[in-house]
């Protein structure tokens, strides 16, 4: 499966499984020593995804977050 398959997969899926998906990944790869993540990012990341999934519906939609941070 090519990179491009896998995201349309998971695009796919409802929200808050994407969520979950990414929140494994992130914690798998932070297991692995692949990426150093401070106390301080896990628990700010953490909060947000708690925040998330109290109220889904509240926040910014991930393009127009996009377009602020890159311009794309």
């Amino acid at each position: 499966m090519t990179h491009q398959e896998v995201l349309a997969s998971i695009a796919s899926l409802p929200k808050d499984v994407q969520l979950a998906i990414v929140s494994s990944v992130l914690e798998r790869l932070s297991n692995e020593g692949a990426l150093e993540v401070s106390e301080e990012l896990k628990a700010e990341f953490l909060s947000r995804e708690e925040a998330f999934f109290a109220n889904p519906n509240r926040g910014e939609p991930w393009p127009k977050v996009r377009e602020e941070l890159f311009g794309q």
